[in-house]
């Protein structure tokens, strides 16, 4: 069964808006970081093992992704918001349309985009315990 997390947007444009966001199928997951870590390294960041999957991923961060060429890394950034669905009130989750204003504050973006992150590499907690990586991609107004 695939994990879910619901936030909601405390300060912004976007203050009390909720989100569902849905973890990846581990095959999609582990194909998106595939692509993160070698859009990576092929920017000239140093990642320690390209093969290494979501589990490569513990070491980076999204910030990293700003070493990328925004034609490579848009779409992956994208991509994570895929995993979101606004919460009307009173009403069903819907996917996530940017074009309808359904986010009207930027930084709800880059929130959303982490909390999918951290939803993706929360399980890593239990093996690895809390590190600093994990907390910082983790970081966010959810609730």
């Amino acid at each position: 069964m695939l994990k879910t997390k619901e936030i909601t947007i405390d300060k912004g444009r976007d203050a009390g808006r909720r989100f569902l966001i849905t973890e990846m199928p581990v095959a999609r997951a582990d194909a998106w970081a595939m692509k993160a870590l070698l859009a990576l390294a092929g920017s000239g960041f140093n990642v320690p093992d390209p093969q290494a999957g979501m589990l490569g991923m513990i070491g980076t961060t999204l910030d990293a992704l700003g070493k990328v060429d925004a034609d490579t890394a848009m779409p992956l950034l994208n991509e994570l918001l895929d995993c979101v669905q606004i919460v009307p009130d009173g009403g069903q989750p819907r996917p996530l349309n940017l074009d309808f204003n359904d986010v009207s504050d930027f930084t709800t973006l880059w929130l959303l985009r982490k909390e999918v992150f951290a939803l993706h590499i929360d399980f890593l907690h239990s093996v690895l315990g809390p590190t600093s990586a994990l907390a910082e991609a983790g970081a966010g107004q959810a609730t």
